[in-house]
């Protein structure tokens, strides 16, 4: 399955999106979310916001949706060329 990458917004800001494959395990997810926050900085992930309060805007990455969120496009080809096989 290929790699799927694109656009959205955050906030109204764009952010560069890629989905990786799926696989069988969800240990590679865990495993490529440890490396984006080792890489770019604490998780950027809008599932994980403390509770009643909205996730925090600007943010360099996140992850939701199956997909990983960029705000900027060197941080997306670094994480693809990381991980894509």
């Amino acid at each position: 399955m290929p790699w799927l990458t694109g656009h959205g917004t955050v906030y109204g800001k764009e952010y560069y999106t890629v989905m990786p494959p799926m696989w069988d395990k969800r240990s590679d997810w865990n495993t490529m979310m440890q490396w984006c926050e080792q890489t770019f900085g604490p998780t950027g992930d809008l599932w994980k916001e403390r509770k009643n309060l909205a996730p925090e805007p600007c943010q360099r990455w996140y992850a939701n949706n199956s997909k990983f969120w960029f705000l900027e496009e060197k941080d997306l080809n670094w994480f693809v060329l990381r991980w894509m096989e």
